[in-house]
């Protein structure tokens, strides 16, 4: 689908949090014309010192949400936003010529098993309080990619933070995380292919949590467990197959990398 060159902004971000602000700093070093909404003043005049358009959105002001039009709008949006929020970023997607959705990999049960993409189900997500699928599918389907980011982890966002002292659950599982840096790169990739349809983003290296949080220093043990066989692992083979390809494969091999430059 061919961009149209009347919009001024060739990016639009709906919620520039941790991973919405890394995208549009990626915009614009080479040099994209790009949008971002927050809510908070401080926010939107950080957002303008990094040379990302300022747009106020705040889905539960009644005010009239006039956000500028672009050629790819990516939706990073926390589900705890509400489904006013992603109402609206639907209808602005309408006016996109492709639209990049961050969902997550909780659409899938909590049980062992594999998961591709056909096997989501509406849950209501114990992080949110939302249903995921119910959001995704707000979206034109044919017009859109959706991202089904596993546990993201990155610079500002150490994966110590997310036990917070508390015991690791399931230390032998596999763990499905994934890198800031393929997450950006994902993005890049399905809103260039044009790659309709949900996909899977999970490092796919069988890791197991236990490896995972010991290298990235939150917990201490002498020999961690591998992943188990079974547990809850979720699969990347469709963007795989698409031509993406990780660059951090292997979650507990950049975790530990992390750990050394934080010393």
């Amino acid at each position: 689908m061919a961009s149209d060159v009347k919009k001024d902004f060739e990016w639009g971000i709906l919620g520039c949090g941790w991973l919405g602000t890394a995208w549009g700093l990626q915009c614009t070093r080479r040099g994209n014309r790009v949008w971002g909404s927050a809510r908070k003043p401080v926010a939107l005049a950080s957002l303008e010192q990094v040379g990302i358009h300022p747009v106020c959105f705040d889905s539960g002001r009644d005010e009239d949400h006039a956000l500028p039009e672009c050629q790819t709008l990516l939706i990073a949006l926390p589900p705890s936003a509400g489904l006013e929020a992603f109402h609206l970023g639907a209808k602005l997607a309408e006016t996109s010529d492709w639209t990049v959705l961050i969902s997550s990999t909780s659409v899938y049960p909590d049980e062992d098993g594999e998961y591709s993409e056909a096997l989501a189900i509406q849950r209501v997500s114990p992080h949110s309080g939302m249903c995921l699928l119910d959001l995704e599918h707000l979206f034109d389907p044919n017009r859109t990619s959706v991202l089904r980011a596993g546990g993201l982890f990155g610079p500002g966002r150490h994966p110590g933070q997310f036990l917070r002292g508390r015991p690791l659950a399931r230390p032998t599982d596999p763990v499905n995380m994934v890198h800031l840096t393929d997450i950006l790169r994902a993005i890049e990739h399905v809103s260039r292919t044009r790659l309709a349809g949900a996909s899977n983003l999970v490092a796919p290296a069988l890791t197991s949590r236990e490896a995972f949080y010991a290298a990235a220093g939150a917990v201490t043990l002498n020999q961690p467990s591998p992943a188990r066989a079974g547990g809850r692992r979720v699969l990347s083979d469709r963007i795989v197959a698409s031509g993406f390809s990780f660059q951090h494969p292997d979650p507990a091999r950049v975790a530990a990398g992390m750990t050394r430059s934080a010393e």
